[in-house]
């Protein structure tokens, strides 16, 4: 038996539309393989109009600070891109997700887990190279 008054309350924060962007947070951190779980759902995502194979900004911060930002392809599976090339994928809990192919993305970019690990998604611009 538990005293009422010791349990603790735990904030849930859920993934949300921004104009051109979904934001929410990095809720686990798949230790076997150091893909980072967000808790951004499929069908939020979806709302992005971005097809399997595009490229999506990612912007990860930690409380206030850019810990990391750039364009990862958005891949079916780890086999659409090299190795060593980092991607968005559909986990298995049908939430978003980032990773490396063969190597670990929170060891390489030091990224944590909890409500203050924030991370945004939108489309990535279209780059014109001459």
């Amino acid at each position: 038996e538990l005293d009422v008054d010791s349990l603790v309350q735990l904030s849930v924060v859920e993934a949300e539309r921004s104009n051109d962007s979904v934001t929410g947070t990095i809720d686990v951190l798949d230790v076997r393989f150091g893909s980072l779980w967000t808790n951004i759902p499929l069908q939020l995502f979806k709302t992005l109009n971005i097809p399997v194979g595009e490229r999506v900004e990612v912007d990860i911060q930690h409380d206030t600070r850019t810990v990391y930002k750039n364009f990862l392809v958005y891949a079916k599976s780890f086999a659409d891109v090299n190795v060593g090339e980092s991607l968005v994928y559909l986990n298995s809990l049908s939430n978003m997700a980032v990773a490396i192919n063969q190597g670990s993305f929170a060891q390489a970019y030091n990224i944590g887990t909890g409500t203050n690990w924030k991370i945004t998604m939108r489309k990535a611009p279209r780059l014109v190279y001459e």
